[in-house]
């Protein structure tokens, strides 16, 4: 009752156009409130599917698994995948690991970090290398670490060779009244420079180096392979070859998908083929899509910067 002897008025009822109250249902706090509601509601998915990633949590701690090790792209960095490989292979959850590669090669030293890394792997557990569309030149060195390799039939592969592409920039600087001088402690320090012609000494200085990487690749591929130097040697002309043809050369083992891959693998583990297992893939990607294409436009940049400067050797 009011002070003057009349009943409140219900909660949630409104005044009529007439002055009497008329009853309304409340609305629901979630339609009164829609965004604190629907962030609550992403705040609980986040929490509940992230917290494992958040807290650092090993992806191999869950029972029997297959590291899936993911070689994508040109290969100008290999640190993050031999971290994901040096995982793997110390935890004993991992009864196997695939190389996926699809990849056209890359930088020499970063290809051999990858080879060794996954020959250190296969040490201690069964490695498949596994062939997507491409895995040529330092693609295919890496997969030679791995006790065998597949490929699609029309995967592209081999691609055997080293090359050094030295930009020139002269005439363009020339155009623009650019011009550079550069100091040295020795005739041969400032060779593969982008701001002149190269002279023919620095070209025999480059191709010998070309020549001791190209006699390194050609041992690797006989020894792993088990071919003679000149088998090696005579299909190691830069050619790319299909799954197919690799296979009647003798640089794959046999022809087969991602799930052959996965097949073989549980095989050479000693597992049986009805076995269930959870394949672990990675390294995986710490940024965002925007971070990550900002971050590759700059480090294209500080690459084609840096080769201006100084020659890259590339599989």
């Amino acid at each position: 009752m009011s002070g003057s002897g009349w009943p409140l008025p219900p909660a949630g009822s409104q005044p009529s156009p007439g002055g009497s109250w008329t009853w309304q249902p409340k609305r629901p706090w979630r339609k009164r409130h829609p965004i604190l509601f629907w962030g609550g509601v992403l705040l609980l998915l986040i929490l509940v599917f992230g917290v494992g990633r958040w807290s650092g949590e090993d992806p191999f701690q869950r029972g029997p698994r297959i590291a899936v090790i993911q070689v994508e792209g040109m290969i100008l960095d290999a640190e993050d995948i031999v971290a994901f490989m040096e995982r793997a292979r110390k935890n004993p959850a991992v009864k196997g690991a695939i190389i996926r590669i699809n990849s056209p090669g890359g930088a020499v030293g970063p290809s051999q970090e990858l080879y060794a890394a996954v020959k250190r792997l296969a040490q201690d557990k069964p490695v498949v290398a596994s062939m997507s569309a491409v895995a040529a030149s330092g693609g295919y060195y890496a997969a030679l670490g791995a006790h065998r390799i597949i490929a699609g039939p029309s995967s592209l592969t081999a691609s055997i060779g080293v090359k050094l592409q030295v930009p020139n920039i002269e005439g363009l600087m020339r155009t623009i009244g650019i011009s550079e001088t550069t100091l040295t402690t020795g005739g041969l320090k400032g060779a593969g420079s982008a701001w002149r012609d190269m002279q023919p000494e620095e070209q025999a200085y480059f191709q010998a180096l070309i020549a001791d990487m190209f006699e390194e690749f050609i041992g690797t591929v006989a020894r792993e392979r088990q071919l003679s130097e000149d088998q090696a040697r005579a299909i190691a002309d830069g050619r790319a070859m299909t799954g197919r043809q690799a296979l009647e050369a003798g640089l794959v083992d046999e022809l087969g998908d991602f799930h052959a891959a996965v097949s073989k693998t549980k095989e050479l583990a000693g597992m049986a083929a009805e076995d269930t297992i959870t394949l672990v893939k990675g390294p995986g990607k710490k940024r965002g899509l925007v971070s990550w294409l900002l971050d590759s436009a700059l480090h294209t940049l500080r690459e084609d910067s840096w080769a201006m400067q100084q020659p890259v050797f590339m599989y």
